[in-house]
This record gives C-alpha cells, structure tokens and sequence, in this order.
C-alpha cells in the first residue's frame, strides 16, 4: 500500500514520523510559517511554483477569493461563499469551517458538500487535523494514491474510505480563528504540495476576512451606540429647565455636566400653582446610562407628586419605597428638594442624604448650610422622613445647591475642590448686581482651573438662585 505523504518526499511534505505527525495519523505539516507577522504578505508567495500558467491560474484564483470577500456583508452567507470557493478550486467533495468559540474549542460553523447541500452541524470527520493544524498553525496534505487502499489514519476517517484531505488555518492579527478543512473519497486528481500552499494562501485570505468583519460590525456597533447616546444625552439635555429663568420673587440658572456621555445628577425648577416654586437637585450614585434612566424617572414621578399633591408632605416616604423596590443593585439617590412661597418669602425643604445647601445673605455675611434631614433614597425600606421644616428667606438672599461633583473635583495632585473653596468664591462673586448666570460662570471656571482642564471623574450640577 503507497501512501501519497511517502511519495512525495522529494517536495517536501516528509515522511511519517517526521516532526509535527500526530499520533497515528499520517499528517505532514509544512515548515512554520509567520501569518500575519509583518512579513505577511511576502508569506503568500510561498504558493509560487515558477510555472507561469499555473502561477498566473493561481493568482486569479486568489483574486477570486478576494472578490468574495468584498462583496458579500452577511457573515453567514459570506462563510458558504468561501467555503464553496474552497471546495470548487481544491476539487473536493465536501468543506467544512470551523471557528474556536470563547472555550477555546473548535465548532463547525459551515458544512456543504460540492453541490452546496447542508451536511448539518455535526458531519463524520477527522478532529484531530483541524485540532493540530490550530495548535500548529500549519496546513496539513494527506492522500493515497493506488487502487481500493485505505488511509492510514484514525479509524473514523478510515472508515469513511477519505483518498484525500487538506486542511488550513484561519488567521488574523496574530492570532488563530479556526480552520478550513476540505475532504474527498473519490479517486480525482492528486494534490501536491503547490496546491496545498494555494489553500494554505486562500485559507489566510479568509481569516482576514473574518477578522476584518468582525472589526467592521465592532465598528458599525459602536457607532450605533454613539448614536444612540448622543441622542440620550439630547433627551437628556432637553429635560432640564430653560437657563437663566424668573419667576416671581426667585431668579435661577443652573447646569448640569455629565461625566460621560450622559449622567445621574439633574436639576429641575417649576411653578406648583400660580406663584410657589417647585426646586429640586438630585444625584444617582454612580453615572452613564443605568444612572440616567434612574434620574429621569426620579425627575418625573418628583414633578407628578409635587404636582398631584401640592406640599412636600408625605412625598419622601412615597418615593423611597418605590425607589427601594426599583434599586436592586446598590444605587441610591440624594436629592434635595425645595418649595418657595414668595408671598410668605418661606422655603420649604427636603435634604434627604444630599450635600448641604448654602444660603448665603450677602447682606451680613452668613451662611447657613441646610443640613440633611433624611436618608437618602433607596437604602432603607418603610422609612418616612417627619415634617418638613420651613425657614425664612429674604430679598438679596441667595441660595446655591449642587451635588458633589462640585466639591469632590480633582486637581492634578489629586486633592478636592472642598466646601470651603465653594464658599469662599461664593463670597467673593457676589456682589449687588451679580446675577445666577454670573455666578454660575464664576464657579465653571475655577473648576476648570482647579482640575487644570481635565474632564470631571463625576457629574457636576450646580443651581443657583437669588430672591428678589
């Protein structure tokens, strides 16, 4: 019995038993070659014979090859192009493509034979040639030659009479995607080592195209997502109120900077009825989309309460046992919330876990920082906070709420900002005609002077508001 890979010791393929033979299979694994290394291009001449014609054959074959891969989007219809490509150009009767999933194990992504019939996910084959060829990197030719002889391999691929099997990598970037194996029992034209190195060429043309696929729907993926959050953040952007605003006794500005694409703070301010003010600053801990969901509901079910009831009464507790059924992964939310009766000229609050407002009298110098006066929401369960308290406010007053975006920005040394840095340039921006919108500005420019123009870790919100 002659064994082709015997046979053809003179071209290079070597004897059973050389380096590289698996087992009892009669592999014959090429001479290492570097894919994709910087020298991967040259690495496709290695199909090269001398033979004018056939080079000229081989070249066009390849350029066929390429012609798939440029035309075909679709990832699965692409694999049964090139598969077919494969079948037909090494005269086989069936292909199969294997790819290694997250496991690190080979799985039959395509099967067809030469007529392009499914032969499902599991087709009778050898898996210890695409296993080697993977763990080699090296294509593998294995064949017999003489009448009614059976190969001299594993007994699953003896019993299915194979007279020729070739079997090649799929690699991109340096690193190994699967392999392309080609099978048949039929006595056809002998492949040699030429044809050997042409599917090895074709099989690296095909992990490119897998790999530049995958690095294409990775992009249009990606760009997708941009989309989607540039327009989240548009939502977003739209929900804050007008910037300045007067109302009657009260004029505000504030902004909201999120540190990613969109963020967990917010600010809000609105009429309740014909002349009280509805004010509110809140904070999700955390931030980007799953915190920005949290806020926008937090926002509208605040609105829908404050609305609906009228008071800040009772709607604490309603709240945070929403929130508490809502926030199952640790987030919580501070908020402040405030109404603001100019006809009383009196401020109604709520602090639940949020960093202090400042209330500023401009007048005499004092500040009063406005203590929190609950837990923040979302943490503890059957909780309701007691009365909400009032204090007196009057005209030239100010009030400044922010979250601690504000406080907690960073230097390049790492250090706060800090309350008493707030404090002091609240003290220093105010003066009898300053109005929010000033102050608003004064206070982004010494935040980006302190954090020297590197983007904020957190979300900074700020509001400012002066009675008049």
């Amino acid at each position: 019995m002659a064994d082709e890979n015997e046979s053809l010791g003179n071209e290079g393929l070597g004897k059973p038993g050389n380096e590289g033979a698996r087992g009892d299979e009669n592999l014959s694994p090429l001479p290492r070659i570097p894919w994709y290394s910087q020298e991967e291009l040259s690495a496709f001449s290695e199909f090269l014979t001398g033979d004018s014609e056939r080079d000229q054959r081989n070249f066009r074959t390849l350029l066929a090859t390429v012609t798939e891969l440029l035309g075909e989007p679709d990832i699965d219809l692409l694999l049964r192009k090139l598969l077919a490509h494969a079948i037909e150009t090494t005269r086989s009767e069936r292909g199969i493509l294997l790819l290694l999933n997250n496991r690190n194990e080979l799985e039959v992504r395509i099967a067809q034979d030469f007529r392009g019939s499914d032969l499902g996910p599991h087709p009778p084959m050898s898996r210890t040639i695409p296993q080697s060829v993977v763990q080699d990197g090296r294509p593998v030719l294995s064949r017999v030659t003489g009448d009614g002889e059976v190969l001299v391999m594993t007994q699953s691929v003896a019993a299915m009479r194979l007279r020729q099997v070739m079997c090649a990598p799929l690699r991109a970037r340096g690193k190994t995607l699967g392999a392309i194996y080609v099978d048949s029992t039929l006595k056809g034209p002998p492949q040699s080592l030429a044809d050997l190195m042409l599917f090895h060429a074709q099989a690296g043309l095909m992990g490119l195209a897998l790999e530049s696929h995958r690095l294409m729907r990775q992009q249009f993926e990606m760009q997708a997502i941009r989309q989607q959050l540039r327009l989240a953040r548009k939502i977003q952007q739209k929900l804050l109120p007008e910037s300045p605003r007067e109302f009657s006794g009260l004029r505000l500005a504030g902004m909201s900077e999120a540190s990613d694409q969109v963020g967990g703070d917010y600010f809000d301010y609105f009429l309740l009825d014909i002349e009280r003010i509805g004010l509110s600053v809140g904070d999700v801990s955390g931030h980007g989309v799953a915190s920005a969901l949290i806020m926008a509901n937090v926002r509208a079910t605040l609105r829908s309460l404050l609305l609906t009831r009228g008071s800040l009464g009772g709607v604490y507790g309603l709240m945070n046992r929403a929130l508490c059924n809502d926030l199952t992964d640790g987030r919580f939310v501070s908020l402040f919330v405030a109404v603001f009766d100019p006809r009383q000229m009196t401020l109604e609050f709520q602090n639940a876990g949020h960093p202090s407002p400042i209330l500023y009298t401009p007048e005499t110098g004092a500040m009063i920082e406005i203590e929190s006066n609950a837990p923040a929401l979302g943490i503890l369960d059957e909780i309701s906070a007691g009365p909400c308290p009032t204090i007196p406010v009057h005209k030239g007053d100010w009030l400044i709420t922010y979250t601690d975006g504000v406080t907690e920005a960073l230097d390049p040394d790492r250090q706060l900002y800090g309350d008493e840095r707030l404090k002091a340039l609240i003290r220093r921006s105010i003066g009898p005609d300053t109005q929010p919108a000033d102050l608003m500005e004064a206070v982004q420019a010494d935040l980006r002077s302190w954090s020297a123009g590197n983007a904020p870790t957190d979300d900074v919100t700020l509001v400012a508001a002066r009675f008049i």
